[in-house]
């Protein structure tokens, strides 16, 4: 079964938080990166092509803060 998902970075802090989304490996080859997204400021979500399946799954990261401009 597919389920749709949705990540919003929901503070207002200035950390990015970092979307992947893995595809599991066959046979027992090494798990594979299929894209990462950047939601680089508050209220930023992922779109409609996030979701999960038997053999997809995301990881979520937060990252630094950009510099001050």
């Amino acid at each position: 079964m597919t389920k749709q998902v949705r990540i919003e970075n929901a503070d207002t802090a200035p950390y990015r938080v970092l979307v992947q989304v893995w595809d599991k490996g066959a046979d027992g080859a090494p798990d594979v990166l299929a894209k990462e997204i950047t939601l680089g400021h508050p209220t930023a979500m992922t779109g409609q092509d996030v979701y999960l399946t038997t053999i997809r799954y995301l990881v979520v990261k937060e990252l630094p803060a950009l510099p001050a401009p």
